[in-house]
């Protein structure tokens, strides 16, 4: 029997070796007499042999010249079947994956990507694989605690003062302004009292942070009723100061933007709206009904401790009218704050003396993917604590090489709190070859 599978198998291979085309439905191969199927131009059957095809290495593969698309040879280097795809030799095997589990709990505070210890593969064979990682996160609610003194924020209010004055200045000006004028940037004096009537335009002339300080060393500062004063041209609130020797005193319906620092006492008509701050040294401040905000750029001028507040005085009262709107923190270094029940005031208000200040923090976590140190892209994913604890899914396509290794890493936000830290449990980090 088995020397007529032998001379059936010496057949076959001298027909292969031949030259000549051979015509044919399909050809069989067996111990005995078979019918090859009708679908495949050779079949072969038996039950103690088997086949082998060309062995080779790596090298010896590479050296073949045009391969045919589909050509096949077993790798006795790797110890795989590989086949030519018309590009490529590539890998013909099952598939393959890694996976990684845990359910110990690790905690972090780091603000920077870190590599969860227990989250790391490396890979054995080359391809495309897909990368998923699930867990659990858990970001507790946070808060951050400081200190205030109203003393100390009075002794910034005369550094602030001092700075102001510092600057040289460039130009003078008559008492009043306004009436249809445009102002370009600059320092100016005024020998008495300053006022503004109508309309003002202060142009910043398309300058780099355009700066209007306007002094009125000898007197007082007022504006007549339903004053506007207009910005344009790259002038930003935060680099605009009124400087009163004397008093302040807004008209009802003014709108002004700019820091209004006072040596004596300010008062803001109904209806004002300032883009700015009031502050004094020495006088109480009446506000409303109206409009208060604080300016949210950089200044050229360091507020110190009185950068969030939009009225501060150093020694007097604070008093609101009506239902005026405050964007910003209020204070007094001595004297009272009356009339803020109908008042809206998004900040805090402190009183004469020191406190404790409780601010609420939403700390945010971020999970990524990263292959031999690099961010995989678009695989990072954040939570916060508004729902916790809450899952973490991640999921990429990455074409992985031998000895590349995928990690997960994460980290917490930077936001200033006390004693944060954030925490993950339960997780898994799979590796799933999907191609070549």
């Amino acid at each position: 029997m088995n020397s007529k599978l032998n001379l059936i198998a010496a057949a076959f291979i001298s027909v292969l070796c031949s030259s000549n085309t051979i015509l044919a439905q399909s050809m069989g191969i067996s111990s005995e007499a078979i019918t090859p199927d009708p679908s495949s131009i050779l079949e072969m059957r038996t039950t103690d042999k088997g086949i082998l095809i060309p062995r080779m290495t790596t090298v010896e593969r590479d050296a073949i010249t045009a391969a045919a698309t589909g050509l096949m040879i077993y790798n006795n280097e790797t110890n795989q079947y590989n086949f030519y795809n018309g590009s490529a030799w590539v890998f013909w095997g099952s598939a393959a994956y890694l996976s990684a589990t845990s359910g110990e709990t690790l905690s972090t505070i780091s603000t920077a990507d870190v590599v969860i210890s227990d989250m790391t593969k490396t890979a054995l064979e080359a391809g495309t694989y897909s990368v998923l990682f699930n867990g659990q996160v858990s970001i507790p609610a946070a808060d951050y605690t400081t200190g205030f003194s109203t003393a100390d924020a009075a002794a910034d209010l005369n550094l602030i003062y001092t700075d102001i004055m510092a600057i040289p200045v460039t130009g003078t000006h008559a008492l009043t302004f306004g009436s249809g004028e445009t102002l370009l940037p600059g320092v100016y004096n005024v020998a008495g009292a300053a006022s503004i009537a109508g309309t003002l335009t202060l142009d910043g002339n398309n300058e780099i942070n355009p700066l209007f300080i306007i002094r009125a060393n000898a007197g007082a500062f007022n504006t007549a009723a339903s004053v506007d004063v207009i910005l344009t041209n790259g002038a930003t609130s935060e680099n605009v100061f009124w400087i009163a020797d004397g008093a302040i005193g807004l008209g009802a319906g003014t709108k002004i933007s700019g820091t209004l620092f006072s040596n004596g006492a300010a008062v803001a008509g109904g209806s004002s709206i300032v883009n700015g701050r009031l502050l004094t040294k020495l006088g109480a401040i009446s506000f409303g009904q109206g409009a208060l905000t604080v300016p949210t750029g950089n200044s050229i001028i360091d507020f110190r401790s009185l950068s969030n507040f939009i009225i501060f005085t150093s020694s007097g009262g604070v008093a609101n009218t009506g239902a005026s709107v405050y964007n910003g923190d209020i204070g007094t270094g001595g004297g009272a704050i009356t009339g803020f029940q109908t008042a809206t005031v998004n900040g805090t208000i402190f009183e004469s003396g020191s406190t404790t200040v409780v601010t609420p923090v939403n700390h945010m976590a971020t999970f990524s993917l990263y292959k031999n140190d690099v961010l995989i892209p678009y695989s990072s994913r954040t939570r916060t604590h508004l729902n916790n604890p809450s899952d973490i899914s991640l999921q990429s396509l990455s074409a992985v090489g031998v000895g590349d290794t995928i990690d997960v890493r994460w980290k917490i936000d930077e936001q200033p709190s006390d004693g944060i830290e954030i925490s993950v449990l339960n997780r898994i980090l799979t590796l799933i070859k999907v191609g070549n």
